[in-house]
């Protein structure tokens, strides 16, 4: 049974949303790291303007540098701010198939019911098989045709 709006999730859905939020954590992590890495850069840098002269050639190569590592720090503050609201769409995302799978306990376990339906079914088509065959003993395959409408039943439910 699937919900009105389409939306069906499962437990290996919630899985791999945890999943996703576990490798988006750890891509911040890496781009926090660099930021604050360029921060303490930045510091070094500003830390070289003393001692130099105003509008010199050393005063312009630092601010050259300086320039660069902040274009740096604003490319990785637009990284991290993009794995936020990744981070905050996969949270309520997965809040919601929590709150679904907790409010559904019907469907609980529906991929195993799937799986148990496709073995009958592989099951029903082994023995009508040996049903048709000649070669067998007749109250074997009697038996075999009985089964087949026995998983046939089974099915139905």
């Amino acid at each position: 049974m699937k919900h009105k709006d389409g939306f069906n999730p499962t437990k290996e859905d919630l899985l791999t949303i945890e999943k996703l939020l576990i490798e988006i954590k750890q891509k911040k992590g890496i781009k926090v790291n660099a930021k604050i890495k360029m921060q303490e850069q930045l510091t070094t840098l500003k830390s070289e303007y003393d001692g130099v002269k105003y509008k010199g050639r050393e005063f312009f190569t630092i601010k050259a540098k300086r320039i660069k590592v902040k274009e740096k720090l604003i490319t990785i503050d637009l990284k991290i701010r993009e794995l936020n609201i990744e981070l905050s769409f996969k949270n309520t995302l997965k809040l919601e198939i929590e709150y679904y799978l907790k409010h559904n306990k019907s469907l609980e376990g529906k991929e195993d019911l799937k799986k148990i339906e496709g073995k009958l079914k592989e099951l029903k088509k082994k023995y009508k098989d040996f049903a048709k065959d000649r070669t067998r003993i007749a109250s074997l395959r009697i038996m075999a045709s009985e089964l087949t409408e026995e998983i046939d039943k089974i099915l139905e439910l």
